[in-house]
């Protein structure tokens, strides 16, 4: 048995950057079997982590699309308000036009001049003649 003992002591001595390789190996094998479990877990709770992050990322994404769509139907609303608004106030407008017209030409009945006169004074723009 111390033969074989010597004989191993005389292949180490020869061999001892092999030997070292093999002790190094065996030792990181080591370390890192007991490591990889904590990594492990580590990232199962990054990954957690993200995805809770995406679940209430992608719910605040969804309440701003709703107020987006809630804008924009106020929005196109406020267009169709504001068009009838517009419309009323032109038939109005030109209604009160015509009965100020037909008002200058009563009044003025045998005077075109005055006529165009009045008009243009009224709505800022002049005649050809």
């Amino acid at each position: 048995m111390i033969i074989k003992i010597k004989l191993f002591w005389c292949w180490v001595k020869r061999n001892w950057k092999l030997t070292a390789l093999a002790l190094w190996s065996a030792f990181v094998w080591l370390i890192s079997r007991r490591s990889s479990a904590a990594a492990i877990k580590a990232m199962e709770a990054n990954k957690k982590s993200y995805e809770t992050q995406i679940r209430a990322l992608k719910e605040q994404h969804k309440i701003e699309r709703q107020k987006v769509e809630e804008l924009n139907l106020k929005y196109r609303q406020a267009i169709v308000t504001i068009e009838e608004k517009y419309n009323k106030k032109e038939k109005e407008l030109s209604r009160k036009e015509k009965k100020i017209v037909k008002e200058i030409i009563k009044k003025a009945k045998d005077n075109p001049d005055e006529i165009n006169n009045k008009i243009e004074e009224l709505f800022g723009f002049t005649s050809g003649s």
